[in-house]
């Protein structure tokens, strides 16, 4: 359950849209070595998600003939 938190305090924090005094709070109880980590997979998922979908965008317009 704390690696769900741990999550959302990343993607929020990734997207700018923390109140202050929640920060506070999460980081209050939130495990330290472990959230470098998190955000570094979460990066990495969301930079291979957008690779993924503009892989996609690319090979279908890359194989309509006739535009």
């Amino acid at each position: 359950m704390q690696l769900f938190h741990m999550i959302r305090i990343v993607l929020s924090s990734f997207f700018g849209v923390r109140k202050r005094a929640s920060h506070e709070a999460d980081f209050a109880n939130v495990n330290m070595v472990m959230l470098p980590f998190v955000a570094v997979a979460m990066a990495l998922l969301i930079g291979v998600g957008i690779f993924g979908v503009v892989h996609l965008v690319v090979n279908s317009v890359g194989t309509m003939q006739g535009f």
